[in-house]
């Protein structure tokens, strides 16, 4: 069975020290914002310990290999700043090696096969048809998450104008601030312990699943219970439930916690009107059969 000790793999473009987040994710390079996200959904529901795995040990290791591995990955490209600067950097690192005219190693014969023949078009294909047994099981992520790398790599060595889809950001080049001793890196902002969590409740509140989401959220609150999101969401799905007075508590937690927070500010006010009386019928006026005197 394979255990995620490392989460290393020595093939594409880690082979040269790269960290190939997209291969991690399954995708192709040129994937949109939307799609990376959808993808990350799917993949958080596969590796759920309460899907994967028929034993606790599985189900330890489906968790490791989502919090270290997929996680990060998407993180990062979730990030239309971090995003940017991991595409600009790949871009330098495609030209580098294309001015030097070097020949990519390549173990796999489907990365083989398209750096004879490549096309972007092929590319993907290859991509779509390695992703899906990718996490099928344990022994299988890094097999795969290797291959697809290594796609990755021949993508990178061999188009002569490199198609990325960055998002709404402008990828900034590696060295361009180079000189500028004032500038100062953002501060990359920590992950919750509780994402997964989070992830997996806004998944089923898509699906108007409110149980299950409920479910998702009261795991979340106990591992990160500050998180102004947690609360937000928990107010949503009790909304739904028809627990007025329980949502506007949420929602105000959240607001405590996050006087911005954008979920709670946008239905707070939905649960703290005051609900109208129930408008009275009319009165019947008259006497038998509504026949009355006039």
């Amino acid at each position: 069975m394979g255990k995620p000790e490392n989460f290393k793999i020595n093939k594409g473009l880690a082979s040269y020290g790269i960290s190939d987040h997209y291969a991690i994710l399954g995708l192709p390079m040129t994937t949109d914002p939307v799609q990376i996200r959808k993808k990350f959904l799917k993949l958080a529901k596969i590796l759920h310990p309460d899907v994967f795995g028929r034993n606790a040990e599985e189900k330890e290791s489906a968790t490791k290999y989502f919090s270290k591995m997929v996680s990060p990955a998407y993180q990062l490209l979730n990030s239309d700043r971090e995003r940017g600067e991991y595409l600009a950097t790949l871009r330098m690192f495609a030209q580098g090696k294309k001015q030097k005219e070097e020949t990519p190693t390549l173990s796999t014969e489907i990365a083989q096969k398209l750096y004879r023949i490549p096309h972007e078009i092929t590319y993907k294909q290859y991509i779509e048809e390695i992703s899906p047994k990718q996490y099928e099981t344990l022994d299988s992520i890094m097999e795969y998450t290797a291959t697809l790398s290594e796609l990755n790599l021949v993508y990178l060595f061999t188009q002569t104008s490199l198609s990325f889809s960055s998002g709404s950001s402008t990828a900034t080049p590696v060295g361009s601030q180079v000189g500028n001793a004032e500038a100062t890196p953002a501060a990359k902002p920590a992950q919750s312990p509780a994402l997964r969590n989070l992830n997996m409740a806004e998944l089923f509140i898509s699906k108007k699943q409110w149980t299950d989401a409920l479910k998702e959220l009261i795991s979340a609150e106990k591992l990160d219970p500050n998180n102004a999101k947690v609360y937000a969401l928990k107010g949503l799905v009790q909304m739904n439930q028809n627990a007025a007075a329980i949502a506007k508590a949420s929602f105000q937690k959240a607001l405590k916690l996050d006087p911005k927070e954008p979920i709670a500010v946008k239905y707070i006010n939905q649960v703290s009107a005051t609900p109208k009386p129930p408008e009275k019928p009319p009165e019947k006026k008259g006497g038998l059969f509504g026949w009355g005197k006039k």
